[in-house]
């Protein structure tokens, strides 16, 4: 079962284990990582936490998208 506000999928409940999607910072999640909270659905009990890179992110090359700066100069 999907949890679902209108616009966002806030977790899913299967076989009485709720996963949730963490943003924190503290617990791993960054650009281009993912971090899954698993808890167990009658006691509420932290099951585990997974880490994963996220399909979605794609790797830019920064040396491609670095703007030199021009030098400033006085009339």
């Amino acid at each position: 079962m999907d949890l679902r506000c209108p616009s966002t999928l806030q977790g899913v409940v299967t076989d009485g284990v709720l996963e949730i999607k963490c943003r924190n910072n503290r617990c791993g999640a960054r650009s281009g990582v993912v971090v899954l909270h698993r808890w167990d659905t009658t006691t509420g009990e932290l099951l585990d936490t997974k880490t994963f890179r996220d399909p979605i992110y794609k790797e830019v090359n920064t040396s491609a998208t670095r703007r030199q700066r021009s030098a400033v100069r006085s009339s």
